[in-house]
């Protein structure tokens, strides 16, 4: 499971053991023990973005014209989006 983070400056990166300064973002994953991301019962492992870019845990998507940060899998960042609800009309 992935849980993206804000550091508050006191996190290092379990993968290259680099500082996470505040306000930076970070992403702990639960994995099993041969580094596999899990749903439930594995070891939480914090990646700073560069480790998660390299594990495939992060990447950048185009949204309403900017490039964004997300952690949520390839899969579920593109899923289409609720339809916007159009406002009362006034009577």
């Amino acid at each position: 499971m992935r849980r993206g983070c804000l550091s508050v400056g006191t996190v290092n990166c379990d993968v290259c053991k680099r500082k996470i300064p505040y306000p930076e973002r970070y992403v702990m994953v639960d994995e099993d023990a041969k580094g596999v991301e899990v749903e439930k019962g594995g070891k939480s492992v914090r990646y700073c973005i560069d480790c998660a870019q390299k594990k495939g845990y992060a990447h950048y998507k185009e949204i309403k014209g900017e490039m964004m940060l997300t952690f949520l899998r390839e899969s579920e960042a593109s899923l289409p989006t609720a339809p916007e609800v159009p406002a009362k009309e006034k009577e």
